[in-house]
């Protein structure tokens, strides 16, 4: 009967024990729940960083403070609401940026904090010792943007846990801050400075650049004759001299005309001045009507007029890379480079002979060729939002496409080379 009595004693006990631990849980899922519904829809990318707690009078609470901010965290995880920085990872900015490890920053080093990590918000808080070993929280999630709190709560919890704040450990160390969909971050994350950053771009190009034409055939058999329909004419246009063959036929420094680049590109500026870009780009060009010069056989230059303006179309698909340097600014970004690429260009000449249509030699010649594509950009990037950019850029660019008619000793080439004006929005990340 004694026993009886002493196992119900025990049993009560027990479940007065789990009954004050599940209180005490729940009062970490509580403030938990509060400051997630404070924040509502007001966080852009749902990133936060919490740092350890301390005391309200400024006593040295390490322990304590590291302990429940880790119980925070790891309900704070639960939710699957947020993603939230790693302590190694916090620890390592905040020691960087010489800012204390625990309690209340300023609001300068709050804004500093957010643009080094990341983050848009951060919880943060006091300690007040009651009696009875109670402790209050006094939690704040504070934007960083704005270094404003947009939401607190307080709970009030026993202290369950050994030590106490007169004890300096190191802080408890935190293996994932991040929801368990998003899975954790590496141990190793690099962690960008003020000035590093990527960025994507998209943007227009304006500009007139010049069109080098030649046909060149070292056997000597491009035949001209004074009637531009003639059969035998090889490139569709009236030569004076009656019929001709020719080793080389070629055009210098032609005005064209067109649209583009329509462009996209990705890169990124490190820590230093030293970045790059990978571009792909869209653009169109034709010969425009003028009166100018031609050589034949590379002898002296003779008067000639282009009446249409299709005489000659490329458009040209160019993926090509930058390497580039520049002055990281507070606001702008100036920069210079240089650049290399290949393209991919479709050549339309409605009035020139060849055996790209059919097996017989004929007109048009529609034909696709390869160039080689070389840049020097000089621009700036300037800041109008914290992550966007208007971009202004001046360049010269030079595309050498070789073809040949489908003629196997043909080698002829097209030049498109000059300056060209850019402009367009950047969005940084």
């Amino acid at each position: 009967m004694r026993n009886r009595h002493v196992l119900k004693i025990v049993a009560l006990a027990l479940m007065s024990l789990n009954l004050s631990v599940f209180a005490g849980e729940d009062k970490y899922s509580q403030l938990a729940i509060e400051i997630s519904d404070a924040a509502g829809e007001s966080l852009r990318d749902k990133k936060i960083a919490i740092i350890p707690f301390s005391y309200a009078d400024g006593r040295d609470g390490a322990k304590d403070g590291s302990v429940i901010s880790e119980r925070l965290t790891m309900k704070m995880i639960n939710l699957q609401k947020f993603e939230i920085i790693e302590r190694s990872v916090l620890d390592k900015v905040m020691n960087e940026l010489k800012l204390q490890s625990s309690g209340i920053m300023d609001a300068n080093s709050t804004k500093e904090l957010g643009k080094v990590l990341g983050v848009d918000a951060i919880i943060t808080g006091t300690l007040v010792e009651r009696t009875g070993g109670k402790i209050e929280i006094n939690a704040r999630l504070i934007k960083t943007e704005t270094a404003r709190a947009i939401g607190a709560a307080q709970i009030i919890i026993e202290k369950d846990w050994l030590g106490g704040d007169e004890a300096i450990v190191q802080p408890v160390q935190q293996a994932v801050y991040k929801p368990k969909t998003q899975g954790a971050a590496p141990a190793g994350t690099h962690i960008r400075g003020k000035n590093e950053y990527g960025f994507f771009d998209l943007f227009l190009g304006f500009g007139a650049p010049n069109i080098s034409l030649e046909f060149a055939n070292p056997l000597g058999n491009i035949k001209l004759t004074a009637n531009a329909s003639d059969p035998d004419n090889h490139l569709g246009i009236n030569y004076s001299g009656g019929d001709r063959y020719c080793k080389s036929v070629k055009w210098s420094e032609l005005v064209s005309e067109g649209v583009g680049p329509i462009a996209m590109r990705i890169g990124g500026f490190g820590k230093g001045a030293i970045g790059g870009d990978l571009e792909l780009s869209l653009e169109k060009r034709n010969i425009k009507p003028q009166s100018t010069t031609w050589t034949l056989d590379n002898g002296s230059p003779a008067n000639f007029t282009f009446n249409s303006e299709d005489y000659l179309t490329v458009t040209s698909f160019g993926m090509s890379g930058d390497l580039l340097i520049r002055h990281a600014g507070e606001r702008v970004n100036p920069y210079f480079g240089m650049g290399l690429g290949l393209s991919l260009n479709s050549i339309e000449l409605p009035y020139v002979r060849g055996y790209t249509a059919s097996s017989a030699f004929s007109r048009p010649v529609e034909q696709m060729g390869i160039g080689f594509m070389f840049r020097i950009p000089v621009g700036m990037r300037i800041k109008i939002g914290d992550k966007t950019q208007i971009v202004t850029e001046l360049r010269y660019e030079l595309n050498s496409i070789g073809f040949d008619r489908d003629i196997k000793s043909e080698d002829d080439r097209i030049i498109i080379s000059g300056a060209k004006f850019l402009i367009g929005m950047g969005f940084n990340f």
